[in-house]
């Protein structure tokens, strides 16, 4: 009688842990980037009072889904997530760019910290954490180097898009193969709307840039978490993530954190472990 009870109260919890995990909806927002409108939506903390935001920007050519599900998993520990998808990309307005990715991170973090924004979403403006996934995790160290607004980032898998670059330019083979899965992505045949031999011509030129261990020194007074998977056969730990790690070492950059799983790119198996970590860092602020 006693275990059956038992079994009957584990059930009830499991029902009501999914149900209020279930009924965590984003709610749209008006985020404006370079005179576009972006698709974009905020996972809204459960907590009442101010809590810490995480704008997630999404891999490429992304999706007008949830990052990794941190935007559920991460709004029902307490963090705000702001999500959108990139500047001529799925449903938002504008042309799609490197350049134009960096303004959408900026433009995110101003947007969180309009007056009315901060009342209406309980943001925590001294816990803004500007993060990303894959090509977004790129993105988001791009624009801390180049934004001193940005204190914290969090990168999911993030390359260094010079090592891609220098890849496309060495090996032929290589670079044929990375092109046509870029181009892929383009409209008609992809989500993606710009001009791709453009984009193509102004990365390959621009490399400096987008390196992150030549520009390692203008991250040294933020704090940065570096997450990676060993399986990972897209974005190598030790070609992209530890190379700059290192060179943040060096540099004695104070707020510096690496997380490695065993897992690949996509981080299925690993998701809720993912969540976990990052929760801790972003609410562990130092």
């Amino acid at each position: 009688m006693e275990h059956n009870r038992l079994i009957h109260i584990i059930l009830l919890i499991a029902i009501t842990v999914c149900n209020s995990y279930s009924q965590i909806t984003p709610s749209p927002v008006d985020l404006i980037s370079n005179g576009n409108k972006l698709y974009a939506q905020i996972y809204l903390s459960n907590s009442n009072n101010y809590s810490p935001t995480l704008i997630m920007m999404h891999g490429f050519p992304g999706g007008q889904g949830d990052p990794l599900g941190l935007g559920e998993s991460l709004s029902a520990k307490g963090i705000n997530v702001l999500v959108f998808n990139y500047q001529g990309t799925w449903s938002s307005e504008g042309s799609f760019s490197f350049e134009s990715s960096l303004e959408d991170a900026g433009n995110a973090i101003k947007f969180l910290k309009k007056e009315n924004n901060i009342e209406d979403f309980n943001i925590d403006t001294s816990n803004i954490v500007l993060g990303g996934y894959s090509y977004g995790g790129a993105m988001a160290l791009i624009a801390a180097i180049y934004n001193p607004e940005i204190l914290r980032v969090i990168s999911v898998a993030g390359p260094d898009e010079s090592v891609f670059g220098r890849k496309i330019i060495a090996d032929q083979n290589f670079g044929n193969v990375f092109k046509q899965m870029l181009q892929d992505s383009f409209y008609p045949d992809g989500p993606i709307k710009g001009d791709f031999e453009a984009q193509m011509n102004f990365w390959l030129s621009n490399l400096k840039r987008y390196d992150l261990v030549l520009n390692a020194d203008s991250l040294e007074s933020r704090g940065i978490l570096l997450i990676g998977g060993w399986y990972d056969m897209d974005v190598m730990v030790e070609e992209h993530l530890i190379p700059f790690y290192r060179r943040l070492q060096q540099l004695n950059t104070k707020n510096l954190d690496i997380i490695t799983f065993n897992t690949d790119h996509s981080f299925n198996k690993v998701r809720e472990e993912l969540s976990e970590e990052i929760f801790r860092w972003i609410i562990n602020k130092k």
